[in-house]
């Protein structure tokens, strides 16, 4: 009974912190960071109550305890869902406690571009295909899936092409949620869009198609919750019937991807065409994905076989991980595999680390609170850019203030996935990649007495100039 109390209170103490933390910045991130944070943390821990205590949830997760180890309701399981939701609760009360109330949204003045990215993504979508055109021949050749040999036989060049994937999608999302906003957008205003629907959807068709093959779910996901918040936030009124369409389709797409995942390369056409109306089974792949399991197994595992933390190893790591790996093969490993082999996991297969354990793995139990205060930093970081906006800000800077909030939210499940070493991931790919793409398409709006006029390329030397307030602009609230 105490688990269910446990949980209880817990999901009530978010759940309060989170309307909270909307009423005090309406924005969707928070809503869906909210929810990412008790989806790998705690969403799992119900089910697993229920049927330890000799009930029936229907969820499929009992293979993982195979694979990792056995889950038992002892107080080893209770302490890690109280440090759960102890690392959820210090992630939302540094967010309250350092997140100003709602100002006058300030527009950043920035015109976007469609060319430059559309060019960009198509690029970073060949240059990944060409460097892992090797593995997937051999995976051909061989009669097996593309999913499970491009995964172990990685190559030097696997990260580059997982990296280029997000170059390719992510920009593009918010690009496309650009367009799809029109003319009134509060953020970025589309400029020489008239071909570019036609260059996203190509983009979209051949992306989907090439993580399809891969068996890639991650890309997807991160590059559709980056559109669709980055559409909410420039429109005043979202068509929330468009919205939940897309993410209707977005979350069958990634159940197809998983559904197939498996099957032969060589034969994955003929299946898919005979099996495509047997991949239905979308809310049960929403509620029993090992998604909520796996991560949410980590913690418990650690405190089981009581392994000792490594003080401070992941900041080792992160440290040593500036120098790539094809120049220093055996640098040091992210905690993670400290945790697979600590525990007695099945080698040679993949396993979520939550990022509370990899906290304490670092730092013990005082690293869990750790991990949350900084996440709650992070999280502040980002929500806080735009209303840090001055007169006199460069370009780079408007672009970060855009698209922090939304690339937060979105790649905060990989960042949930993963030890501390996930920051320098969150960095690259969520944040520079993003701004580095937008900073190339973006132009600054310069506003003049009587009306406005995009300029040149202001990769910072340009600065925006607030508009005059006796005029009337569609871009204020």
């Amino acid at each position: 009974m105490e688990y269910f109390v446990l949980l209880t209170v817990a999901t009530a103490l978010i759940a309060a912190l989170a309307l909270a933390l909307y009423r005090r910045q309406p924005d969707a991130g928070i809503l869906f960071a909210t929810g990412a944070l008790y989806y790998w943390s705690l969403y799992g821990a119900w089910f697993v109550v229920i049927d330890k205590l000799g009930g029936f949830s229907g969820k499929n997760y009992h293979y993982l305890e195979y694979k990792m180890f056995p889950v038992t309701l002892d107080a080893n399981y209770l302490l890690s869902l109280a440090l759960y939701a102890a690392f959820i609760l210090v992630a939302q009360l540094t967010l309250l406690a350092t997140l100003p109330r709602r100002r006058e949204y300030r527009p950043p003045g920035l015109v976007l571009h469609h060319g430059p990215i559309l060019a960009i993504s198509f690029a970073a979508g060949l240059a990944s295909l060409l460097l892992i055109r090797d593995q997937l021949s051999a995976a051909w050749t061989l009669n097996t899936s593309a999913y499970y040999f491009t995964r172990t036989q990685t190559g030097q060049w696997f990260t580059l092409h997982q990296v280029l994937n997000r170059v390719s999608m992510v920009p593009a999302a918010i690009g496309l949620a650009t367009l799809l906003a029109g003319p009134r957008s509060r953020n970025f205003v589309g400029a020489g869009g008239r071909y570019a629907l036609l260059g996203y959807l190509a983009l979209i068709a051949g992306m989907g198609a090439f993580t399809f093959i891969l068996g890639n779910k991650n890309e997807v996901f991160v590059a559709m919750i980056t559109g669709v918040l980055a559409y909410l936030s420039s429109v005043r009124r979202p068509n929330l019937f468009k919205v939940a369409s897309v993410l209707a389709v977005g979350m069958w797409f990634l159940y197809t991807i998983d559904f197939f995942r498996g099957v032969p390369l060589s034969d994955m056409q003929r299946v898919v065409t005979e099996h495509l109306e047997d991949a239905t089974e979308l809310g049960h792949f929403v509620t029993s994905s090992n998604e909520g399991y796996a991560a949410h197994f980590s913690l418990y595992g650690v405190l089981a076989a009581d392994v000792e933390p490594k003080f401070a190893y992941s900041l080792y790591a992160l440290a040593c991980s500036v120098v790539p790996r094809a120049w220093w093969p055996d640098r040091p490993l992210d905690i993670y595999f400290y945790y697979s082999e600590s525990v007695g996991a099945i080698q040679g297969q993949g396993y979520s680390l939550h990022h509370a354990t990899g906290w304490y793995l670092n730092f013990g139990y005082a690293g869990v609170l750790l991990g949350g205060l900084v996440l709650g930093l992070v999280w502040t970081w980002c929500l806080r850019a735009r209303g840090a906006l001055r007169s006199n800000s460069g370009l780079l800077a408007r672009v970060f203030a855009c698209i922090a909030p939304w690339v937060f939210a979105a790649f905060l499940p990989p960042l949930l996935r993963a030890g501390p070493e996930a920051y320098k991931g969150f960095l690259l790919e969520g944040v520079l990649i993003p701004l580095g793409v937008l900073g190339l398409a973006c132009r600054a709006r310069q506003h003049s007495g009587a009306g406005s006029r995009s300029s040149s390329p202001a990769l910072g030397v340009l600065h925006w100039q607030a508009p005059n307030p006796s005029l009337p602009s569609t871009e204020s609230l």
